[in-house]
């Protein structure tokens, strides 16, 4: 008998990992611990920032005449707020496991610290992560290194069905943030109704971008507040007052790199190759982006082929090679001519770009928590937490009910469900004497759970 028993176990935990393999292949809405967003109660205050409260030098004249924003598509304190959760839910993935974030991270200036990113399955992309920053201020509102998005907008639905990037569908994604008590809140505090729709999902996770604006550096403190005009001999190091000068003298930056916002107006071929390997808009031309943060990014062209700052300014300086296309501010003479003293001064200007505010700001940072007992991340606990529970109970892969992060689903994870019972994505502290919500199972229940489950899967 005890032998009959053993196997019988045996065949049990056999058919149980089975059945948790097949889940995880077959349903990807089940193959990660959901996490909800936690949101002050107040507005953090999109609108303030990238409004009121931005410098003078960016509120007015030539910065200001290349927003792109479009007239129905204001920034908005709730539409930024939906935008910011969008961003960074992997939801939008078809396989729960890559966000926008992911490939474009806050600490390198929303870029990627790798030459290429990782998508879905560790596919790997085929260009580097453009930063963010100031990409209000692209004039034409076109979006990719190679201008294929007319806009904002556009751009944030892309990567949801690229298949090496998100690897989804836009009717996928609308059905996972349908399913939330949270995202109809947010949608209709952002657009005035609980609906849906990709359409929606693009105009959010663009206002969010757009309120990506970076004036906090160095460099912007040399403008005192309300003056357009910049004191750099007040702020600068020698070094860095030389490397501005360069930067608009022997160096010809901004040529290409315009107004204190420090963004491109045009695509450009930069003489990366004599013939390209990547074609980009058309013979190597491909968009020029804001230079703030330059110096965190980690990685610098459209391929991501060099890693320092350093790298860039020589290869302006003696690297460019000549062809058909090369843009004319390029030319006569293809090399700069700076010294190794010139070099590190263009780098020291360039290094005050560097806006720590903007890179660890709140305001754009990663919402999302644990929410504990929901399992089914649909932000609230419920009876349906404890239907995906009692599915899991015994797995050690998937890891969806998996609580406490131990590594296996078992009694201590359905303790964690009881206990949280009624917690919403609202209100993410337990309410008073909820460990009575429901009993603690024997021993002899978790056994008889987990063939029930089997059976069900049966």
């Amino acid at each position: 008998m005890r032998h009959s028993g053993s196997h019988q176990r045996g065949k049990l935990v056999r058919a149980l990992g089975a059945t948790l393999l097949a889940i995880s292949i077959l349903d990807p809405l089940m193959a990660a611990q959901p996490q909800v967003p936690a949101l002050p109660t107040e507005p953090l205050g999109y609108v303030k920032y990238a409004g009121e409260d931005m410098p003078a030098h960016f509120k007015f004249g030539a910065v200001a005449a290349r927003d792109n924003t479009p007239a129905d598509n204001l920034i908005s304190d709730a539409g930024a707020t939906l935008g910011r959760v969008l961003f960074y839910d992997t939801r939008l993935s078809h396989d729960n496991g890559t966000a926008c974030a992911s490939c474009h991270q806050q600490a390198t200036g929303f870029s990627d610290p790798e030459p290429v990113s990782e998508g879905i399955d560790g596919q790997l992309g085929t260009r580097h992560s453009m930063a963010l920053a100031n990409s209000r201020y692209y004039i034409t509102g076109a979006m990719f290194w190679d201008e294929r998005a007319e806009s904002l907008e556009a751009q944030a639905l892309m990567p949801i069905e690229n298949p090496l990037e998100m690897g989804s569908t836009l009717a996928e994604v609308v059905d996972k943030l349908s399913a939330t008590t949270f995202y109809p809140e947010l949608f209709e505090a952002a657009f005035g109704s609980p609906e849906i729709t990709p359409e929606r999902i693009g105009k959010a996770i663009a206002q969010f971008e757009r309120a990506m604006v970076s004036y906090q550096s160095k460099y912007d403190t040399a403008f005192a507040p309300g003056s357009t005009t910049p004191q750099f001999d007040q702020v600068f190091t020698a070094d860095e007052l030389a490397g501005e000068q360069l930067f608009h003298g022997a160096g010809r930056c901004s040529g290409c790199h315009t107004t204190e916002a420090h963004v491109g107006e045009l695509v450009s071929n930069i003489g990366l190759e004599v013939e390209p390997v990547d074609e980009g808009v058309g013979e190597g031309r491909f968009k020029t982006p804001s230079l703030r943060n330059i110096a965190v990014r980690g990685r610098f062209m459209h391929d991501g082929r060099f890693s320092t700052l350093q790298e860039v300014v020589e290869f302006y300086n003696i690297g460019v090679q000549d062809n058909p296309a090369l843009d004319e501010s390029l030319r006569n003479p293809l090399q700069l001519g700076l010294t190794e003293q010139e070099v590190l001064q263009l780098v020291a200007f360039m290094e005050t770009l560097t806006d720590e505010t903007f890179l660890t700001s709140e305001l754009f940072s990663d919402p999302f928590v644990t929410l504990p007992g929901d399992y089914n991340g649909d932000g609230e606990v419920d009876d349906s937490d404890f239907e995906v529970w009692r599915t899991n109970y015994g797995d050690t892969e998937l890891l969806t009910a998996d609580g406490n992060n131990d590594g296996l689903v078992d009694a201590a994870d359905y303790t964690i469900w009881r206990d949280s019972v009624g917690l919403t994505w609202e209100s993410l502290t337990p309410v008073a004497d909820i460990t009575t919500a429901a009993p603690e199972p024997s021993s002899l229940v978790l056994v008889g759970l987990a063939l029930v489950a089997v059976s069900r899967r049966r």
